[in-house]
């Protein structure tokens, strides 16, 4: 019974911030929109795309990536086996700290801008390069408001607080909406100027995105101050274990920069290709798999630290066997009918058919690595959650130098095509490579029942895809509204085929999923 209603309480958590995230990434998808109407693939977004990478590689370490997989587990911890008190005070050390470090750190960049800008993308035309120099100083300090947002949510998700903290990436989307259009229909800006208005908006939003917790904060017990102080045993542990935890997840992100540096040498307007693609490739992957990853890392930790495993097993194969649920129908819709999707979402204004050809193009190549990163996403919080921090760290930097060779191989002949594809087989490695260590550190674990139900949804997607190829083909369309009507007609058609197909193979789960939904149909 106590396993069901952690399972139960967990479909919930995740169903909460998959909710919340559906709404930011949509608030993204008008951000992007925006930004191709106004700037397409043209040396205006990449240099925006430079500028705001840079900040954001720093978030991913000191933010919800490297601290919170190493300051979760502990907190946790301390919640359970000590006070509430100790708990907070814990919390506010870190932010205290963190305070102080991201302060220099954010002056350090400003500052360093123009080298930092020409060493990781030499192969920037000269106006692109001086832009993104421009960019990158406005946007710098939203390493500071994200880096103290990301862990705010890190204190809050660990008290089962789910919803708002997905929605408040939102905001950084609603900060640069309103920053790009306001200036272009009140004042008539455009080009440059539209460009750093629209960088403007990233240092709103990442604000904004920090005030949002500390009302809810209040309401756990939190007093709306920090202090800056070294010592303590906790603390200490948790640095110990955030050094390799940060080397880790910064070898993951200087992976996306290596892809934008070799990009950098190809044609231009590859960067913003593979950018718009990997927002789109983004867009379920965090909806579903880091939604779930959120979830499970405070969800894990709770469950080791009572030394639970079965609980913990039964958590991760429901979430695995959704994953797949989600993940595989959604790579055979992009595969079959991502043109159609690329181009109503972004063809318009500066981004024409060569754009999106290019974006398609990579998208469907992120796209075939989706159901690997999305287990990723439900094995790494086991590592964290089992205070492990440096296997992921040494399976990191396996994973980047494995890219890196794979970039330059493939760019070769399949130029911005080749260092997606690169990032997903990258992804199916890493995922094995995790699989194998797990079943070899945690032998506690159980993986029962999760396999079968892969082998089936896969079965019923390969038949989905070659029913979409021959409705693309039979179904010309022309104009916006007949790819739009096309598009979600073929997309609810198949959600029904898989649902029904599902049934028929009696996929674990869904039957419970149809009683659900058909008590909510009223009764006659």
């Amino acid at each position: 019974m106590k396993n069901q209603m952690t399972e139960q309480k967990l479909i919930r958590n995740i169903s909460m911030m998959s909710v919340a995230i559906f709404f930011s990434r949509v608030l993204g998808l008008v951000r992007d929109q925006l930004m191709a109407f106004y700037f397409g693939t043209t040396f205006l977004n990449d240099a925006f795309v430079v500028g705001f990478k840079i900040p954001n590689l720093l978030r991913s370490l000191f933010g919800e990536g490297a601290l919170s997989a190493s300051f979760v587990p502990i907190y946790n911890e301390i919640g359970i086996k000590e006070s509430r008190h100790r708990q907070i005070n814990f919390a506010l050390q870190v932010l205290g700290i963190l305070t102080f470090f991201l302060l220099i750190l954010t002056a350090i960049g400003i500052a360093a801008a123009p080298w930092i800008v020409k060493l990781l993308y030499p192969g920037l035309a000269p106006e692109t390069t001086s832009l993104a120099i421009v960019l990158t100083r406005i946007m710098f300090p939203y390493l500071l408001w994200i880096g103290l947002s990301s862990t705010l949510i890190a204190i809050l998700n660990s008290h089962d607080k789910f919803f708002l903290t997905g929605l408040s990436s939102g905001l950084l989307n609603l900060g640069m909406i309103f920053s790009m259009v306001l200036p272009r229909y009140a004042f008539g800006l455009e080009g440059v100027a539209l460009v750093k208005w629209a960088a403007w908006g990233v240092f709103g939003g990442g604000l904004l995105q920090t005030l949002i917790n500390f009302p809810y904060l209040k309401q756990l017990g939190y007093p709306l101050k920090i202090f800056v102080r070294f010592g303590g045993e906790a603390l200490k542990t948790m640095w110990t274990r955030f050094i390799p935890s940060l080397i880790g997840v910064g070898i993951r992100e200087i992976n996306l920069v290596a892809d934008s540096l070799m990009a950098s040498f190809l044609a231009v307007g590859s960067i913003s290709a593979l950018e718009y693609g990997y927002r789109l490739f983004q867009f379920p992957l965090g909806m579903f798999a880091i939604s779930t990853g959120t979830v499970l890392l405070p969800t894990y930790s709770r469950l080791m630290t009572h030394g639970d495993w079965d609980g913990l097993s039964k958590n991760l194969r429901l979430a695995a066997v959704n994953l797949t649920y989600i993940m595989l129908p959604v790579t055979t819709l992009i595969v079959a009918l991502g043109p159609d999707a690329v181009k109503i979402v972004f063809q318009r204004g500066a981004f024409d058919a060569t754009a999106s050809l290019w974006t398609e193009q990579a998208l469907i190549f992120y796209s075939l690595g989706l159901i690997f990163f999305s287990f990723n996403q439900a094995l790494t919080p086991l590592f964290y959650a089992n205070k492990d921090t440096r296997t992921p760290m040494r399976i990191a930097a396996a994973m980047v130098t494995l890219n890196i060779v794979l970039n330059l191989i493939l760019m070769q002949f399949m130029q911005h095509r080749g260092l997606a594809f690169a990032t997903s087989i990258t992804g199916m490695v890493n995922f094995a490579v995790q699989f194998h260590l797990i079943r070899k550190k945690m032998p506690e674990i159980s993986f029962a029942g999760i396999v079968p139900n892969i082998l089936k949804t896969l079965a019923i997607c390969v038949v989905m895809l070659f029913l979409l190829l021959g409705a693309e083909r039979l179904i010309p369309v022309q104009g916006f509204w007949q790819r739009l009507g096309k598009l979600a007609g073929l997309s609810i058609a198949s959600i029904l085929y898989f649902y029904g197909a599902g049934l028929l193979l009696k996929l674990d789960f869904l039957p419970e999923a149809a009683a659900r939904l058909w008590k909510r149909f009223p009764k006659k």
